[in-house]
């Protein structure tokens, strides 16, 4: 890799894009009136009303005015940083998801900076799920096109970057278009395992440009198959949005007394996202390609509703006919999943229990989910049922949650239903590797050969094969 910029640097850069309203309107940095101008023009004029910025006020998710302010001002002694030049801020039409993102120009270096915003709507982040099956999915393509419309002339290197759904976009523009030199992509998320065989080829050359900067409690980086090289990093203890703020831009920001930022390199992943990790793959595997926008929409509805605190309507996810079968599935492979690997329920608590949700909840569908019999006989009889839990002495509030929300009885029966027929051993959970995806591919495209035309030949194959079978008994 033959970026002039620091990982340090590269981190700031994706934490700028999140700035907005700083002191004012213009305090944000991905605006129009912002081009033409240096990254130091834009931290000074932000600094210059400082006083404006309520410390405890949150800019962005999770990130306060008195972290920006952080932020800004470990920005403004750096000379490189402050003199490279924002060209261009680009806004995708909200029907489009509404993505932001930048062409800056490091005149130092003669380096070309495209950098991606995380999600930006809901919109993008159905997006987000939509790669369980699109290939490739709508704003990938969006971000790949804005890229290649991009004047490059004089630039001696080419740098893609960005956090989040970003870092995703970043990855995909480096594997499609090998006009890239570096890129750095910051807790985005990986590709299916069908992305990964269609670009088996361009993979394999273009993912050695690639870097994952990682926090190591990220929990958007464990989404499908990563790409590229893996570098985790510790994450400052989080607070007011608990386990979220693992995937906040400054989670991994640290400052010394002077005020400087550094990163602190961790030894690997934290084991409770690597145990998700090795689940949600084995899971989205045990579907068909064809089928897996159901699932995908189911997600992207629960993310949406977790984003907004809003817990009932996650409840009504599991409740509402368009989803309630793919979150059944969801739910059955978990609970027989922990059969095989206990430790991935425990991770799963943990990560429930960080977020401020009720972890009764999950106990209560693993309790009923293992008494097929008591389940057959009165699982949908809601008072009995309740009754039952009572005198188990479950928590007050988690009856109380249930008595609000009695049509997930019959969810949970689905569920029961849906625990037997599940082999969580089946799929590999492991990312799929895209050497291991050239090595296996099929006949048909090692050829050139169709899939319609290897059908035909397979089944003449059939035919002959048995005429030959019927001559030789008739002729014996």
């Amino acid at each position: 890799m033959n970026s002039s910029l620091s990982l340090e640097e590269i981190v700031l850069i994706n934490n700028l894009l999140y700035c907005e309203n700083l002191g004012g309107p213009k305090g944000t940095f991905l605006s129009p009136i912002q081009e033409s101008k240096t990254i130091g023009d834009y931290v000074n004029g932000v600094l210059r009303k400082a006083a404006d910025i309520v410390d405890d006020e949150e800019y962005s998710t999770g990130v306060t005015g008195a972290e920006y302010k952080e932020i800004l001002w470990s920005i403004k002694p750096n000379e490189h940083l402050r003199n490279i030049i924002i060209r261009e801020v680009h806004y995708e039409s909200e029907g489009a998801g509404g993505g932001r993102s930048a062409y800056l120009f490091d005149p130092s270096s003669n380096e070309a900076i495209v950098a991606f915003k995380g999600t930006q709507s809901d919109a993008e982040w159905i997006d987000n799920v939509s790669g369980l099956y699109q290939v490739p999915t709508q704003f990938q393509e969006n971000a790949l096109k804005w890229f290649q419309s991009l004047d490059f002339e004089g630039c001696d290197i080419i740098t893609v970057t960005g956090h989040s759904k970003g870092g995703n976009k970043s990855k995909y523009i480096t594997i499609m278009d090998e006009h890239v030199d570096n890129c750095f992509s910051f807790d985005g998320q990986g590709f299916s395992d069908e992305f990964i065989k269609r670009n088996a080829t361009r993979i394999v050359k273009n993912k050695s440009k690639i870097l994952n900067i990682i926090a190591e409690s990220d929990f958007v980086n464990i989404l499908l198959n990563d790409v590229g090289t893996r570098q985790f990093y510790l994450g400052t203890n989080f607070g007011r949005l608990g386990f979220a703020e693992n995937h906040c831009a400054n989670a991994v920001l640290f400052f010394d007394n002077t005020g400087a930022m550094c990163l602190w390199k961790a030894k690997g992943q934290d084991k409770k996202m690597k145990d998700l990790d090795v689940m949600l793959n084995s899971f989205i595997r045990s579907y068909e390609m064809s089928v897996r926008e159901n699932v995908a929409n189911m997600l992207g509805n629960i993310i949406v509703c977790a984003k907004a605190g809003d817990a009932d309507k996650i409840a009504d996810t599991f409740s509402d006919e368009r989803y309630s079968d793919s979150a059944a599935d969801l739910l059955a492979y978990v609970l027989r999943y922990k059969e095989e690997k206990p430790e991935m329920v425990a991770s799963v608590r943990e990560i429930l229990k960080q977020n401020g949700f009720n972890t009764g909840m999950l106990g209560v569908i693993d309790f009923i989910t293992n008494h097929d019999i008591i389940l057959e006989l009165i699982g949908k009889n809601k008072k009995a049922m309740i009754t039952i839990l009572k005198k188990r002495h479950v928590k007050e509030a988690t009856v109380s949650f249930l008595e609000r929300h009695t049509d997930l009885f019959d969810f949970i029966v689905l569920v029961s239903q849906k625990m037997r027929k599940i082999d969580p051993r089946r799929y590999s959970g492991s990312d799929l590797e895209a050497e291991d995806a050239e090595k296996d591919m099929s006949i048909h495209e090692k050829l050139g050969i169709s899939r319609r035309k290897l059908s035909f030949i397979m089944a003449a194959a059939v035919l002959i094969i048995m005429l030959i079978l019927v001559l030789v008994l008739v002729f014996k």
